[in-house]
């Protein structure tokens, strides 16, 4: 289509899905950057990142530099790029990298900036009942997700959706948007929009703790907060010193003591009722029921949720 270098710069599944868009609408990538392999799971064996896998099968150059120092820097002016495109990285481009381009440095987000910048914007539109989000396609600065905005567009959140749900209907977006940006930003037929700073919020990197459901809140939070998690890694609390997911949920009808199970149907109080839990996953164990959950553990009536 256009006979322009770009390089890619990406780490995770989610970024294979807009390098396959790319290369399946033609437009030349001149070489992947990425992050190294790493060292996971059973036997610590070095693995390569979803993006290394994919660029290796198309025959395109493969990069993975632990950091942006001089060597770097000059190989990548040696290549000469038109244009840089980032999604899910995992690094922050240094100044020198950004004026490289010919045409600049742009990132894809899953968000309508200044709204969510940062690195759980999906998550953190779930949490809060947002009903609607979108993906911006901006200029990279050196401000994290803080440059002039180049396309947006806008999209509801499907009632009830999970976080897979949302990505997959944001990526389906983003790809679109992307290949019908590129070709206006080749032509520089596009207007820079600065972000509105009084609106910036923060999805902050979330952890493992923060995933944890606090049943001192409302029914609609607590449900929402199980979405933006679900299904992996999860939302979780303990129950007998055992860690247990809760997949999806549903307002419950029972009320009582908060964090407590109230009765036989595993409906948990929460403060301004209860929810009931529809798909649970214990420890190494697979994704089940509530039924068949119940049918392999014993439970009390009355158990305190998270003591």
């Amino acid at each position: 289509m256009y006979n322009k270098k770009i390089i890619f710069m990406g780490t995770p599944v989610i970024a294979t899905e807009y390098l396959s868009s790319l290369i399946n609408n033609d437009f030349k990538i001149e070489a992947v950057f990425t992050q190294p392999p790493k060292k996971q799971y059973r036997g610590m064996k070095l693995n390569k990142s979803p993006i290394h896998i994919l660029a290796s099968k198309k025959n395109i150059k493969v990069y993975h530099p632990l950091k942006f120092n001089n060597e770097t820097i000059n190989f990548l002016k040696e290549i000469k790029p038109d244009l840089i495109i980032v999604m899910a990285y995992g690094k922050i481009l240094p100044k020198e990298v950004l004026e490289i381009p010919k045409h600049g440095c742009i990132n894809i987000h899953v968000s309508i900036l200044p709204r969510w910048r940062g690195a759980s914007p999906i998550e953190y539109t779930l949490k809060s009942g947002d009903e609607k989000t979108g993906i911006s396609i901006i200029k990279l600065v050196e401000k994290l997700d803080a440059g002039p905005i180049i396309a947006q567009e806008e999209c509801v959140i499907p009632p009830n959706s999970n976080k897979l749900q949302l990505s997959d209907k944001l990526t389906k977006l983003g790809k679109s948007l992307l290949i019908k940006t590129i070709p206006k930003i080749f032509e520089n037929e596009f207007e820079l929009i600065d972000q509105d700073e009084k609106k910036v919020t923060y999805a902050y990197k979330i952890t493992s703790e923060n995933r944890k459901i606090n049943f001192n809140n409302s029914v609609k939070n607590i449900i929402n907060h199980i979405r933006a998690h679900s299904p992996k890694p999860g939302a979780w609390f303990f129950l007998n010193g055992e860690r247990i997911k809760i997949i999806d949920a549903k307002p419950g009808l029972a009320k009582g003591k908060v964090s407590t199970v109230l009765n036989k149907n595993f409906e948990i109080a929460c403060e301004d009722g209860s929810i009931d839990p529809i798909n649970l996953q214990r420890e190494g164990k697979k994704v089940v029921n509530k039924e068949e959950f119940l049918r392999g553990y014993k439970l009390k009536i009355n158990d305190v949720i998270n003591a």
